[in-house]
């Protein structure tokens, strides 16, 4: 989830092309003399004659996009180790883990640069601040520009367009680093430019959403619901369905349960197949009252609106996988199939339910009381005789994705398990082979 964070910055922002082999130009910092130039802006809008002028305004708007950027100027997500330190000089880096993923972390006097293992910089923190409600401010000058003059348009859009890509790539940054409610306000900032009326046709309801997420995970669940009801009921922005697993997490720790559980059935009506959907609402039940069983009609009616869409199967299968109900949830599986019998995920489920079945039967099986050898072979060949009927499914998921290693661990496994029928044998050996080569 985290890496998302870092994907979508790297996306939003526009990045000037920056030469390979030889370093940026980087002006040094000088904090007071861009303080000063806010200040001197502070005194022009004070003026009652400049503060009517959108250029007053206008100029504003520079001069406080100036104070935020100059700290971080000249860096990019993707430049290059050597340039980077070709550009702003040699300092020691030092190892460190942000979301599990490692890094050479480069500490410089007005920011940090986290360079990931293919020696490219992922994301920066600045650490030298002008000015912390820069941005703000200079959403403020543009705005006031645009109302003074709407005829300058094209000129406040391109003010707006910098504090969007700036907020943008900001927030993916703090998000990374776990600070999550500066990357929440930075989200909505970016959200907010992207509505403004010089902006026509650019929202960005993605951002929208990513700042109610930010917000849950900084526990400011009120700020949260507030931006996730918006994504929802404006824009019909879904995620896929987390947008109603983010308003669930939202509500239910506002103490609002009972209406917290209609969101979540109402987002895996249309979304079962979101996993983590399914996975919520387990812990839900498992941690309330209720039967959990209760979600099935929901997808049920789903399907019965849209009977040829295996994705809707898929989300099914899986409700009745976490269940525990594995016959149902193959049968789901198998329907899926049935509608694209050359989808990877649908094969490789069908076989990963059949499997969970045999070792089901093969535990019970170890529990039972055997009074004979020809009692233990006929309960052993119905254990075997499932695992064998996920072969097909599992064969079919390798030959459409052989890249994926858990269809593989499956198939070696499961072959293993089969040997002593020669044939099956053989099938072990290829697949051994292929995991052993992916380790």
């Amino acid at each position: 989830m985290k890496k998302m964070f870092l994907v979508l910055a790297a996306a939003l922002v526009s990045v000037a092309a920056m030469g390979q082999g030889m370093g940026v130009s980087v002006e040094k910092v000088d904090v007071a003399k861009l303080r000063a130039a806010i200040a001197k802006s502070d005194g022009e809008i004070a003026d009652a004659k400049k503060n009517t002028k959108a250029a007053t305004w206008l100029k504003r708007g520079d001069v406080l996009l100036d104070a935020e950027g100059k700290p971080t100027n000249g860096l990019y997500v993707g430049m290059p180790e050597n340039i980077l330190v070709l550009s702003y000089g040699e300092v020691a880096p030092t190892e460190t883990t942000v979301g599990g993923t490692p890094y050479k972390l480069y500490t410089y006097a007005d920011f940090k640069a986290y360079i990931n293992a293919d020696n490219l910089l992922d994301f920066y923190v600045p650490t030298t601040i002008v000015d912390p409600t820069a941005l703000d401010k200079a959403y403020d000058a543009f705005a006031k520009a645009y109302e003074l003059d709407a005829k300058q348009s094209r000129r406040v859009a391109q003010g707006m367009t910098d504090i969007h890509s700036r907020s943008v790539e900001r927030a993916g940054a703090l998000y990374m680093v776990e600070q999550y409610a500066t990357a929440a306000d930075d989200f909505c900032r970016a959200y907010r430019a992207s509505v403004h009326p010089s902006m026509a046709g650019r929202t960005d309801t993605m951002s929208l959403y990513y700042a109610g997420m930010a917000n849950v995970l900084a526990e400011r669940y009120d700020m949260a619901l507030e931006r996730l009801d918006m994504a929802l009921d404006k824009y019909d922005y879904e995620q896929e369905g987390d947008t109603y697993r983010m308003k669930f997490l939202a509500m239910y720790n506002l103490g609002e349960r009972e209406p917290a559980l209609a969101v979540l059935k109402q987002g895996l009506a249309k979304w079962p197949g979101n996993e983590a959907l399914i996975d919520i609402t387990m812990r839900y039940y498992a941690e309330n009252e209720g039967d959990p069983s209760d979600i099935i009609p929901l997808v049920q009616e789903a399907i019965a609106a849209n009977p040829n869409s295996p994705a809707l199967y898929q989300g099914l299968a899986r409700v009745y996988d976490k269940l525990g109900d594995s016959d149902n949830a193959i049968a789901a599986i198998r329907s899926a199939v049935r509608l694209t019998p050359n989808d990877f995920l649908s094969n490789y489920l069908e076989g990963l339910f059949i499997v969970q079945k045999g070792d089901a039967m093969n535990a019970e099986l170890g529990k039972m009381t055997i009074t004979s050898r020809a009692q233990y072979q006929e309960a052993l060949d119905k254990v075997n005789g499932v695992f064998a009927e996920a072969l097909f499914p599992l064969e079919k998921a390798y030959e459409l994705n052989p890249e994926e290693g858990a269809t593989v661990e499956l198939l070696k496994n499961l072959t293993f398990r089969l040997r002593d029928d020669a044939a099956i044998n053989a099938k072990y050996e290829k697949y051994n082979a292929l995991f052993e080569a992916l380790q």
